[in-house]
């Protein structure tokens, strides 16, 4: 009961996320999510908040890492894209840090945050990750260097699988990465579906696709999960355009 209630208090945040980010952009036909047919549970999905949901008081919303809550978000790619979103609008170091899952650390990489949606992907100087095998991975927004109790952390997982070959012969076929999102949110390969909308989205006629896949998302997690739901929505409630650290 305890971790159903930690569950639905964090779903409301993602939901007020994607609420104010989609004011002003024209909807556009997206497929849904749908998650694997036999996902595995996650050990931890979530942020952090004893000492608060974030840095800034005033920030509306939470730090989040933009995945299913209910199960382990899966990805065909052995270099995945990492997304998440920051409510603060005042800048903060920030830190993404990549686990195994029992917890050695395999990368990490600083930044300075950014209001709204952001994203780090596994750089290829590094070893790919490995088929069949689950990770954690953390982002950390530095509140008080010197006080790290301090910190708001988030923590999600990830499961790097095979593509089935209808899939990958689909993709081979693909125009856009508007369709490749598609395809991926289909196959329940939420990692790679919300890395192709994100592409898709540097484009100004395209910005709702991110949108799009998260509504898709929360609307699979509102019933069980409703505040996590709401904190996939926090995007559309800022109106954030998706940054990524350069």
């Amino acid at each position: 009961m305890l971790h159903l209630s930690k569950r639905r208090q964090q779903q409301a945040l993602i939901a007020s996320l994607i609420l104010t980010l989609s004011i002003g952009i024209a909807p556009m036909a997206l497929a849904k999510y749908r998650p694997p047919k036999r996902p595995s549970a996650p050990r931890v999905t979530g942020t952090n908040t004893t000492r608060g949901d974030n840095c800034d008081r005033k920030a509306e919303g939470k730090l989040t890492p933009l995945v299913p809550f209910s199960h382990i978000g899966q990805t065909s790619s052995q270099r995945p894209t990492f997304v998440w979103f920051v409510p603060d609008r005042t800048p903060h170091p920030l830190q993404f840090r990549l686990f195994t899952r029992t917890g050695q650390p395999l990368y990490r990489t600083e930044m300075q945050s950014q209001p709204g949606i952001m994203s780090v992907a596994l750089p290829s100087h590094l070893p790919q990750l490995t088929i069949g095998e689950t990770y954690k991975w953390q982002v950390v927004l530095v509140c008080n260097p010197t006080v790290p109790s301090r910190n708001v952390i988030a923590t999600a997982e990830i499961e790097v699988v095979e593509p089935a070959a209808l899939l990958q012969t689909q993709l081979a076929t693909a125009q856009t990465p508007q369709q490749r999102s598609d395809l991926y949110a289909e196959a329940g390969l939420w990692y790679d579906a919300i890395a192709a909308a994100l592409k898709a989205s540097e484009t100004a006629q395209n910005q709702s696709i991110v949108l799009d896949l998260l509504d898709s998302l929360a609307s699979s997690e509102a019933e069980p999960l409703k505040d996590w739901s709401d904190r996939l929505l926090q995007p559309r409630a800022t109106q954030s355009t998706p940054q990524t650290p350069r």
